[in-house]
């Protein structure tokens, strides 16, 4: 059997997945983020899997001072701060080397890198070498017989960076890589670069010449600017040169037995993993068994068939519990008993689906506004959320990785797509008992029953039912805005003397600022800023009435462009069907997209003016609009005991007043509805 070294760049591939994975969302019970070490095990477990080596060793760095930055004490001296979250998984890293029984190395004075290149030197003839590292300096270590797995996206997406794969991209060998990287740079690494000169430039150097040794011999028949440049920073690029190469002459000299790989002793991984309470792997590290141990089965063998009607019904009907159920556009599957799911037409069965509502569904809310639902007795969607709310790893496929270890080949289609997977449905009762016991874990699955899935399903019957608009009302604002929009544009040609794009900040500032000759705003990259707050700047300070038609081309502009989208949104029933997010929002707080309603001006009298265009329909005469007053603070109030928050709200006085008057140094009486507004904004931040 053929030798094969998987050599993993720990520190390397440990940063992306810290970095990969957002770290509130992987922490123990205790506090102790995680996030790096799933990753770095994800990423472990994903390569063995697809690698298949016989033998694997990991090189760590010691610290930022080594023997390069003796050399060049900027070397990575613009790096900030390892951050306290990261550092606390690196010996959590180890241990888990450890219980895979993959040996790690590292070297004082060295980088992780080199250790690396001295086992490429060291066992290159005897075993085929696979490298995963993120430092692109590897790619001088590549050969016909060593290939660099280099991370394209977090730690899941490696690109195969063969000789023929170097060249395709850099133009150039393995053994040239070093000397472009001189000529480039490198930021990361806080080496210069040379003013003026680009990848294009330094490839083409080194394809002309061959090297930069001899680039270096020649440098005095390089022509124009960047000749000049190169001849001027010779001394960096030397520098960076010598940097650049990795070492293969360390001391350590391990023999390649010592890094054989077989397998696994399970009750030694498990042990870690429980102790960090990351179980979602356990299941995908149980192939990598050593021979002799029970090696358990990762995933189900589902039996998938497909039924008709009257078989998908009575296997409905006569269920006491829960059923899982997944749809696509044109089907539905349902798992009654474990491992088998049964499929069927959605046209064959809508009335049956309807009428059930003992449902296991992720997604549930669209299901229902849609009318394919009546209703669902779980919605693990909003159960994740609740666990982790701000999250953005709740798709089904994210939720079966995380608490059950199970890694699907595609994304499971949601409601209303093609792509699906039936058999994903068999998971959904086990994935929901894992749920249950967190949010239990929590004291929140009276919150989950009790609030969160009565307010789903209230938002899906307000998501089906729409609001009414005054379509004539609403075409005649904008036709109103569309006017007075090219009134205020016209007058802006008329003040400055020629026709200009008063959408373009690059003409705003020719006009502003070269042809009238008024005061520069805020510095910008482009030139001055144009934004609406820099404009009523000028406005104010100069008075100008081409500010004021600028300003008001924007105010009709962005009210003709909001009428604009509510009246693309209007369906044939002359309503408007939004959907409410109520899983998106780290606060617990809904929102509302396509369109957003919550986003309808209110400030001005033209704002107010849209407003009105909703309306209630028969035999319905008002729509009403109710708000908690106050509630924040007034469950801050409640909390703190505070004597003056309470004395306030007993008396009935207006709060944001109250303190206004105290800030502004008026009388109550006095406080407008801008200075309440500020208050407002002040007071919930």
């Amino acid at each position: 059997m053929k030798k094969k070294l998987l050599i993993l760049d720990g520190h390397s591939m440990a940063f992306r997945a810290f970095y990969a994975l957002p770290v509130d969302n992987f922490a123990t019970s205790a506090g102790q983020p995680t996030n790096a070490i799933y990753g770095f095990a994800s990423m472990l477990i994903n390569l063995i899997r697809d690698e298949k080596p016989t033998h694997i060793a990991t090189a760590f760095d010691v610290s930022r001072k080594t023997f390069r930055s003796e050399k060049f004490p900027e070397y990575k001296a613009n790096r900030a701060a390892t951050p306290e979250e990261f550092r606390s998984q690196v010996s959590y890293i180890n241990e888990l080397l450890d219980a895979f029984a993959i040996p790690h190395f590292e070297l004082e004075g060295y980088e992780a890198d080199d250790v690396i290149a001295t086992f490429v030197k060291h066992f290159s003839d005897d075993a085929e070498i696979y490298i995963c590292s993120g430092d692109r300096d590897s790619f001088q270590l590549v050969s016909d017989q060593v290939t660099v797995l280099y991370p394209k996206k977090g730690v899941t997406e490696l690109a195969r960076m063969t000789p023929s794969a170097v060249l395709e991209k850099y133009g150039l060998t393995p053994k040239q890589y070093p000397d472009f990287a001189a000529l480039r740079g490198d930021p990361s690494d806080n080496l210069p670069s040379i003013p003026g000169v680009g990848e294009k430039t330094a490839t083409k150097w080194i394809q002309e010449f061959g090297s930069l040794s001899e680039l270096i011999a020649k440098v005095d028949t390089v022509p124009g600017k960047a000749g000049e440049a190169l001849r001027a920073a010779l001394p960096s690029v030397i520098t960076n040169r010598e940097l650049t190469q990795l070492r293969s002459d360390l001391p350590l000299s391990p023999d390649l037995a010592d890094l054989s790989w077989s397998g696994v002793e399970i009750s030694k991984v498990n042990q870690f993993f429980e102790k960090l309470e990351i179980k979602a792997l356990k299941a995908r590290v149980a192939p990598f068994a050593k021979d002799g141990q029970v090696k358990e089965i990762a995933a189900k063998k589902v039996s998938v068939r497909e039924v008709n009607r009257v078989e998908f019904e009575k296997a409905l009907t006569s269920n006491t519990g829960l059923v899982g159920l997944l749809l696509s556009e044109s089907q539905a599957a349902i798992s009654v008993e474990p491992e088998v799911v049964l499929v069927a037409e959605i046209s064959q069965v809508a009335d049956v689906i309807s009428s059930f509502k003992g449902f296991i569904f992720h997604g549930a809310k669209q299901a229902i506004s849609s009318k394919v639902l009546s209703a669902v007795a779980v919605d693990t969607e909003v159960a994740a959320y609740l666990i982790n709310a701000g999250s953005r790893e709740i798709a089904l496929s994210d939720l079966l990785q995380k608490h059950l270890g199970i890694e699907l080949d595609n994304t499971p289609g949601d409601l209303f797509t093609s792509d699906w997977d039936p058999s994903i449905t068999c998971y959904l009762q086990e994935l929901w008992r894992a749920l249950s016991k967190e949010l239990e874990a929590m004291s929140c699955l009276d919150l989950y029953n009790q609030i969160e899935m009565p307010t789903m399903h209230v938002l899906a019957a307000m998501e089906a039912t729409g609001i009414a608009i005054d379509g004539k009302e609403m075409k005649s604002l904008l036709d109103f805005f569309g006017k007075e929009e090219a009134e205020a544009t016209s007058l802006a040609y008329k003040e400055v003397g020629h026709e200009f794009n008063a959408a373009s900040p690059k003409q705003l500032q020719v006009v502003l600022f070269e042809e009238l000759k008024l005061p520069k705003t805020k510095k910008i990259k482009t030139g001055f800023s144009t934004d609406a707050e820099s404009l009523e700047w000028l406005f104010s300070t100069t008075k100008h009435p081409v500010l004021a038609s600028l300003l008001r081309i924007r105010e009709v502009g962005k009210l003709r462009t909001t009428v604009e989208g509510l009246l693309n949104s209007t369906k044939a029933d002359s309503r408007i069907h939004t959907t409410f997010q109520q899983t998106t929002t780290a606060t617990g707080r809904l929102s509302s997209t396509e369109p957003n309603l919550q986003n309808i001006p209110i400030r001005s009298d033209e704002g107010r003016r849209i407003r009105n265009c909703f309306i209630a329909q028969e035999p319905f005469v008002d729509l009403l609009t109710a708000d908690y007053s106050q509630i924040e603070m007034r469950i801050m109030a409640h909390l703190s005991d505070d004597k003056g928050l309470l004395e306030a709200f007993r008396t009935g006085e207006d709060l944001h007043s109250t303190v206004g008057a105290q800030v502004f140094d008026v009388p109550v009486s006095k406080v407008d509805a801008d200075m309440r507004r500020q208050i407002k904004a002040m007071s919930y931040g």
